[in-house]
């Protein structure tokens, strides 16, 4: 019986990934995003949309997938989806958090 529950721990395991696991792209897309809304003084809305909406960012992928006809007519289509790839992993929503408040900190300093 323990050789089973010690299966089924691991079972369902998924690997926690970190921002240094990245590719250089989706890190810059990332600092891109984030800079873009420090620049327009949209730090403290963005963080707390962000953090309401960080348990949903799977599924705002799968939104993002059916709206795509409609809205690659407007944006690029390799931004976008590099976008929607970036909110399938689970820590995606954190990193860009963190990314936003690293420079709005340096911001303020400045």
């Amino acid at each position: 019986m323990s050789k089973f529950r010690n299966f089924i721990k691991h079972a369902f395991a998924i690997k926690k990934e970190t921002y240094e696991d990245l590719s250089n792209e989706d890190k810059q897309l990332i600092e891109r995003l984030a800079n873009g809304i420090v620049n327009r003084g949209l730090s403290v809305p963005s963080v707390m949309f962000l953090e309401s909406i960080k348990p949903l960012n799977f599924l705002s992928s799968q939104v993002m997938l059916f709206f795509r006809p409609i809205v690659t007519a407007v944006f690029p289509i390799s931004s976008y989806d590099r976008i929607e790839s970036l909110l399938e992993k689970r820590q995606s929503i954190e990193w860009l958090l963190r990314v936003i408040e690293e420079y709005t900190s340096k911001k303020k300093t400045s």
